[in-house]
């Protein structure tokens, strides 16, 4: 095959986990669920303390699941588990219209919460395509997934407006039926395989499981990430009460959303050029030093200081430095680690991060209610990213090249 053959392959590829990103992962049904739920609790009675069992269950589903999904990828390959996760969320989209009762609504969101976890098995196959600007391509990935949290609330909540949420779960589940064929199809071929595709004895270069569990790297990694995960998770849930307690009204989000837009995009691809440019490590402290630089706008601006000019530029540049850290972990498991349990070492960390971030919310929240000031989660935010900073001027040089590792990263059995 050529290079320009290989060069149009990749990118036709990369197309096709575009599309599964947006329909067959994680981002879709949760958006639609948030959207539903308010209509869902006014028809049938149900009280909030319901409605939030709910989501938490799809949360915890996808959160428990998505470790168990990651060792499939690399032992099956990402074609298969990206297909059923997608199908498995259209059908059960399809079902949601049919509930009437809370007991039943509680299995299908957790269904619906693993089925999205599946997701993971793109970032399998776009840690393949591209050697020497596998960076990039990560943000532009990230960089989609973060448009895409942004836009479908409003696509999806103007749609429960307009058709009811059983239409809109309907349309949503029909959407991802009609293009699991395109994401079968459109992954079948070498980059749609993975480490262990062709049975256990083939495996891609890099590290087995329980090799990578054992290495200092990938605990560094874990530790950074639980430390500005943590504190993240907290700073979102608390963050409008927080410029509401400020004085800032709510309409201010409102005037920020498309700055915080384009900074949200240009935070994933600028990391991601980054990490190809620099070939270092490094990068990563200059996205967690910056957005230690957003928490202390936040804690400092007040109407009176700096005022809502000053809160929207602390704005933007929080979206900025919180997207410029999506790309991070996987660039770094690719090349500390090598593909060949790339998705069991992702899905591993995604799990613990998962569960942390979900206990540290309600207990930073406990926090803030007990010393009445949401100041502290701000000074604590920006220690946990001085720290996470710090963490990866400890990591050692890149183990695995990614120059030129996208053309020999499946072994000629895979490829074959």
């Amino acid at each position: 095959m050529s290079d320009q053959e290989l060069s149009a392959t990749r990118l036709r590829v990369a197309a096709v986990c575009m599309v599964g990103v947006a329909v067959g992962a994680s981002i879709l049904p949760f958006c639609a669920v948030g959207a539903a739920l308010g209509p869902m609790m006014l028809e049938f009675g149900w009280d909030a303390d319901q409605v939030s069992l709910s989501y938490a269950l799809m949360m915890w589903a996808g959160a428990l699941s998505i470790w168990p999904i990651g060792i499939l990828v690399d032992r099956y390959g990402a074609r298969p588990v990206a297909v059923t996760g997608a199908v498995a969320i259209g059908l059960v989209s399809l079902l949601l219209p049919l509930v009437s009762r809370f007991w039943q609504l509680c299995p299908l969101l957790a269904l619906l919460g693993a089925g999205g976890s599946c997701g993971l098995a793109y970032s399998r196959v776009v840690a393949s395509l591209f050697g020497g600007r596998r960076g990039a391509a990560m943000g532009l990935f990230a960089a989609e997934g973060s448009a895409l949290g942004l836009i479908l609330p409003v696509v999806l909540g103007r749609m429960v407006t307009d058709t009811g949420w059983r239409g809109a779960f309907a349309a949503t589940g029909a959407v991802v039926l009609v293009l699991a064929p395109l994401l079968y199809f459109g992954l079948a071929n070498r980059w749609g395989r993975s480490s262990q595709a062709a049975g256990p004895a083939a495996s891609t270069e890099g590290m087995t499981g329980a090799q990578i569990v054992r290495d200092r790297a990938f605990w560094i990694i874990v530790a950074a990430g639980l430390a500005t995960g943590a504190m993240g998770g907290g700073v979102l849930a608390s963050f409008g009460a927080a410029i509401a307690q400020k004085g800032f009204g709510q309409t201010v989000m409102f005037r920020a959303a498309p700055v915080t837009l384009i900074a949200s995009l240009a935070g994933a691809v600028c990391s991601g050029v980054l990490l190809d440019i620099t070939r270092s490590p490094r990068v990563a402290a200059l996205a967690y030093l910056t957005t230690a630089l957003a928490y202390l706008v936040w804690a400092l601006v007040t109407p009176s200081f700096g005022g809502e000019p000053a809160l929207i530029v602390g704005l933007a540049l929080g979206a900025f430095a919180f997207t410029a850290q999506f790309p991070l972990v996987g660039y770094f498991f690719s090349r500390y680690f090598g593909l060949r349990s790339f998705a069991t070492a992702y899905g591993l960390q995604s799990f613990i991060q998962a569960v942390v971030v979900a206990l540290a919310g309600p207990a930073i929240g406990a926090v803030v209610a007990l010393l009445g000031s949401y100041n502290l989660v701000f000074e604590a935010g920006i220690a946990a990213q001085i720290l996470a900073s710090l963490l990866y001027l400890l990591l050692p040089a890149y183990r695995y090249p990614a120059v030129g590792e996208a053309d020999d990263d499946e072994p000629a059995r895979v490829r074959s």
